[in-house]
């Protein structure tokens, strides 16, 4: 006899094939998920993270730019760092300066809230701190929600006797937004220094128009605007278009001319001479800029013609200028410029002494986009210069994740060659910040944003040797 084996139930049969399909799924799923949780860090984010955590904030260009200071240090060494973000349960961005009495590592806002916690929406605040260890800031601010253009307006404060001064516009409120072309631009991106030798002494520049400039006409969207200058001899409680000068009065660096004259920075050098840079499209260029530059010697009483003293010797387009002063009575000058066969940028430098700017060079030849650059010097003389890889120039809202992975590179002047490396390999970094004084023996304190996008970002800051 031969047996046989029985027959299998075919509902029993497809049951048992069922459950084992499900525990393998589970298991497989099992597997994917803890594969995804040890899985490597996109290329974006490997490296070390390094840096202390100041604060967060949505807005990617939360410390911009490198042509205003955003960092400082008293002679205590206390730091202080200017930057916007959003108020918790506030409107709209504000403008804030933390600080830290422990060298970087713990932060808080300074005053525990925005410097002016009223709804206007504030930005791109820039800071200094005189040899008295009085701290001065000031931002432009808009009310938002105009039906006939935004009237921006620049704004100060200081830090004095534990409190914040009073925020307010100065050197007054300049009218005429109502016909400017463009309802989104008025006076803006200012930058403040105070006098090396007298802490009365107080400086801003900024971009802005007004009435006058208007009334030459064919201004389009630059609203004619122009470098700015303003003054105050009594630490920031009344301002002037020069020392003695008219309360509530400003000075024009440059004439309008229907160009946009854009992001002005100030230094002062150790004979006490005031320079001014800025970018300026110039007519027959095509669109591009070209650095302009002023000076006064006289604590900004007069001031020479403008002028355009770098050659675009590597491509076109200059912009984005960065000054710092040494104690040898040298200013050092960085600024972004597009190669003339791509649109690729590289951070040049200059240096003015004995009253002639060096032949700019190029201090770190690469394939990268070098944007916002900075440059800043030790309390021995030696100068150091940042920047960040990749882009964008400007994005409105987050930049689209295709620009994640721009870093921070430090060069440093040895002589007459340059040193540089890359000094972050942690997600997207940007916006590089020196110090508004010399930084310490051949030591680099900075702060930038990281972060991949989207929001939010973390302002950090770190120093090293190098």
């Amino acid at each position: 006899m031969t047996s046989e084996a029985p027959k299998r139930k075919g509902s029993r049969w497809k049951d048992l094939t069922l459950a084992t399909s499900t525990i393998v799924v589970i298991l497989l799923l099992v597997i994917v998920v803890q594969v995804a949780t040890q899985a490597p860090p996109a290329q974006t984010a490997q490296g070390k993270d390094i840096g202390y955590k100041i604060a967060t904030t949505n807005d990617w260009q939360g410390l911009a730019w490198g042509e205003t200071w955003k960092l400082a240090e008293s002679n205590n060494g206390t730091l202080y760092v200017a930057y916007r973000s959003q108020e918790r349960g506030g409107q709209g961005y504000k403008a804030y300066v933390d600080f830290s009495k422990d060298h970087g590592v713990t932060w808080s806002h300074l005053g525990g809230r925005p410097i002016s916690p009223g709804p206007e929406i504030q930005r791109v605040p820039a800071l200094a701190v005189g040899s008295n260890d009085v701290l001065q800031v000031v931002w432009y601010s808009e009310p938002g929600g105009s039906t006939s253009g935004v009237d921006r307006q620049i704004w100060y404060s200081r830090w004095f006797e534990d409190a914040w001064t009073a925020p307010r516009i100065i050197p007054l409120h300049i009218d005429g937004f109502q016909q400017a072309a463009d309802p989104s631009h008025w006076q803006e991106h200012p930058d403040i220094i105070v006098d090396r030798f007298d802490p009365n002494l107080v400086y801003v520049v900024w971009e802005g128009t007004d009435p006058t400039n208007l009334a030459i006409g064919n201004c389009r969207s630059t609203n004619c605007d122009t470098p700015m200058f303003t003054v105050s001899t009594d630490m920031g409680n009344t301002w002037a278009s020069s020392p003695g000068g008219l309360n509530g009065t400003y000075y024009k660096l440059a004439q309008p001319n229907a160009e946009s004259h854009s992001r002005p920075g100030i230094v002062q050098d150790s004979n006490g001479v005031l320079h001014v840079t800025w970018y300026r499209n110039d007519p027959g260029l095509g669109g591009r800029s070209l650095t302009r530059y002023v000076t006064s010697a006289d604590d900004g009483a007069t001031w020479s013609s403008e002028t355009a003293p770098l050659p675009t010797s590597y491509g076109s387009d200059q912009r984005f200028p960065s000054m710092a002063a040494d104690s040898r009575g040298r200013v050092y000058l960085v600024w972004k410029e597009m190669n003339m066969l791509g649109s690729q940028n590289q951070t040049l430098f200059s240096f003015l002494y004995g009253g002639t700017w060096s032949s700019p060079t190029v201090v770190h030849a690469d394939q990268e986009n070098q944007l916002n650059p900075t440059v800043q010097v030790d309390n021995q003389g030696n100068v150091f210069v940042g920047w960040n890889t990749g882009g964008p120039v400007d994005w409105q809202g987050d930049p689209p994740s295709s620009f994640d992975g721009s870093q921070i590179w430090v060069a440093k002047l040895n002589g007459t060659a340059w040193s540089a490396r890359q000094v972050t390999n942690f997600a997207t970094n940007r916006f590089v910040s020196f110090p508004v004084g010399s930084m310490k023996p051949s030591t680099v304190q900075m702060v930038w944003i990281e972060g991949n996008s989207p929001k939010p970002y973390t302002i950090k800051y770190t120093s090293f040797t190098f």
